[in-house]
């Protein structure tokens, strides 16, 4: 395929993303493919990376992610994507926050045979657990460590 097709085929996957459509997403994803995040270990599996982005979406409804930047070199696509929502059900062992967030998100996929063989998501995990209030603002000090002034 084209670094445009490639391309093209990212812009349709995001399409079925924000559309919270992940009922097709063998059109799009080879079934043995990889997704690889800061949160989770590798998952292989067109399952696995339906079974990620729907709970998302059950515990932000309003998931969001919108495009911003591709480009296409080879089988590899860059993209970069912010992701925004509000946390209303339980996600990755947080609770329910009503809290807002919003999040820049890289990912380098390779496609084979036109289709996704594998996503790879890079993301500043710490910036969401704050953004959620799951995390205190400031790093616990060592014992014996004086505390930083505000």
């Amino acid at each position: 395929m084209s670094a445009e097709e490639n391309k093209e085929l990212i812009r349709r996957l995001f399409d079925r993303f924000r559309s919270h459509d992940t009922s097709s997403l063998e059109e799009l994803c080879h079934s043995d493919m990889l997704y690889e995040t800061p949160e989770f270990d590798t998952l292989k599996g067109i399952d696995a990376y339906r079974q990620v982005f729907e709970e998302a979406t059950r515990s932000i409804p309003d998931l969001e992610p919108t495009l911003e930047e591709i480009v296409a070199e080879g089988d590899k696509v860059f993209a970069i994507h912010r992701v925004r929502g509000t946390l209303k059900g339980d996600y990755a062992g947080i609770p329910p926050t009503n809290e807002p967030m919003e999040l820049l998100v890289s990912d380098v996929i390779t496609i084979r045979d036109g289709k996704v063989a594998e996503h790879r998501e890079f993301y500043d995990v710490l910036t969401i657990l704050r953004q959620l209030d799951a995390v205190d603002e400031r790093p616990p000090r060592a014992a014996g460590e004086a505390q930083a002034p505000r």
